[in-house]
């Protein structure tokens, strides 16, 4: 079947403006893939929002039995995590039956 896992990239901004727009396509995603990497590559602009937004995406994750991991996350938006104390919920890895996957 070939790659099993669902990729998908986040916009350039991520804030409290336009996360309500992404968040319904996002849980969307979660719930239609048994492993999920979302890029944050060409994200430019975030703010406390972005991290509740990817935090939420995780809980949506571990309820759906998909296994989510986050790639090219702003230095910025680790920064805020680590402040937060919540730094270690993005960077944990998902389950070894899931495969290896990395931040």
């Amino acid at each position: 079947m070939g790659d099993q896992v669902s990729r998908w990239s986040l916009p350039e901004v991520l804030d409290l403006d336009s996360i309500p727009d992404i968040w319904p396509e996002m849980a969307r995603r979660i719930g239609a893939s048994r492993e999920l990497s979302i890029s944050l590559a060409g994200v430019k602009r975030t703010s406390s929002a972005a991290l509740a937004l990817l935090l939420q995406g995780l809980e949506e994750a571990k309820r759906a039995g998909c296994s989510l991991r986050y790639t090219h996350v702003p230095e910025d938006l680790l920064a805020l995590a680590r402040v937060s104390n919540v730094e270690s919920l993005l960077l944990a890895q998902p389950p070894s039956d899931c495969g290896t996957n990395h931040l």
